[in-house]
């Protein structure tokens, strides 16, 4: 299909809800007029509309610009006052170096934590620490600026990912085994850091939601067997927490292999789990889809950034043929965040899929589009 035709097409699939609407009808069990479905956040898709990630990250200007340009040509929801720290924000609070590139993401180079006999002495206070309070005076003006109205969302980091942001990968992967007590005491400090900065947030802006990610728990980087020993008890420390602080207890995005823990991640009690597009969302669904949502998975790289047009459709379809009777509930996501240039095309390509054969979406059912399409 050439982009011309995909315009064209597009108009026979509008939504007939808000994004609100669908989601609430969706929990409930209600059929809804398509699939659920996102595609991360603003700044991965600054390169369309002729900014640099430096330009979004330095102006909330083009971050409300971007806000409702997303909200109309992507069907995003519009501007949140987010306060999560990501993958390496917790990290970069306690000192941990970071750079900042203007045309990409940020990396850290450098890592606070020398040696464990600094631990006690590494200070993580919200109401202080500049880094955050930064994050902190951002989300307030965005309310500001809405008349309170927007959404507050924080998060951040699970406690393996977290703490190789306070100390260097190859160092603490080598605590592991050869210094089982501190790394496990990093572990521990990593879960009360989140606590007390989850804590801080809903002191300010009330119950809010929580978002985590952890692909440092991921069969990439470690065992099985270290999950279980090193892993899991700590994110289940994080989650009681989470839940006595906001009374739910948030989802997860793992990148990178999890088939070998996805049992372990519905005991642990997580409602729902954002799969990479290395595992199968079929076999997801067969093992856990009873117990959690789950989510995912359309390659983000070798597809929606690269990819044609009809193999974004493809890769969509496929993707509900798998996982949209999940008895628990799916949505359609990409298996990581966009990549920066991906072209608008392949985004649009995504949402006509998803609106096509994702329509009539029913919890526990195939979409309605791929039954009345003999695709399922």
């Amino acid at each position: 299909m050439d982009y011309q035709t995909l315009k064209r097409e597009m108009q026979n699939y509008p939504d007939t809800m808000t994004n609100a609407e669908r989601m609430k009808a969706y929990a409930m069990g209600q059929e809804v007029d398509r699939i659920p479905f996102t595609l991360g956040g603003a700044h991965s898709l600054v390169r369309l509309y002729g900014y640099t990630p430096g330009q979004f990250r330095r102006s909330l200007d083009v971050q409300f610009e971007l806000a409702e340009k997303i909200k109309s040509d992507f069907c995003g929801s519009g501007m949140a006052a987010s306060t999560n720290l990501s993958l390496r924000g917790l990290g970069e609070a306690l000192g941990s170096k970071a750079v900042y590139p203007e045309d990409d993401h940020d990396y850290l180079v450098d890592f606070v934590l020398k040696d464990y006999g600094m631990l006690d002495d590494l200070a993580f206070d919200p109401a202080t620490n500049p880094y955050l309070q930064k994050r902190m005076q951002t989300a307030r003006e965005i309310r500001e600026r809405t008349g309170g109205k927007c959404m507050v969302v924080t998060g951040g980091a699970g406690p393996m990912t977290t703490a190789i942001a306070i100390r260097q990968p190859e160092l603490f992967l080598r605590d592991m085994i050869r210094d089982k007590k501190n790394a496990h005491r990093l572990l521990d400090f990593t879960v009360q850091c989140m606590l007390k900065w989850v804590q801080y947030n809903c002191d300010e802006f009330g119950i809010i939601p929580v978002a985590l990610a952890d692909p440092a728990t991921s069969a990439n980087l470690i065992s099985e067997r270290m999950f279980r020993e090193f892993s899991k008890p700590h994110l289940q420390d994080l989650l009681a927490g989470i839940k006595k602080i906001t009374g739910t207890v948030p989802g997860i995005h793992i990148c990178g292999r999890t088939k070998h823990i996805w049992k372990d991640l519905a005991e642990l009690g997580f409602p729902s789990f954002s799969v990479d597009n290395c595992e199968d969302l079929a076999e997801l669904k067969q093992t856990v889809g009873d117990k959690m949502k789950i989510s995912g998975n359309v390659p983000p790289t070798t597809v929606l950034r690269n990819g044609t047009i009809d193999d974004v459709i493809e890769s969509v379809k496929q993707c509900l043929i798998k996982g949209s009777d999940s008895p628990c509930g799916y949505s359609l996501a990409v298996g990581c965040d966009v990549p920066l240039g991906t072209p608008r095309e392949n985004l649009e390509a995504y949402i006509y899929a998803a609106r096509r054969y994702g329509r009539g979406a029913q919890k526990g059912k195939l979409c309605r589009g791929l039954i009345e399409e003999h695709l399922a």
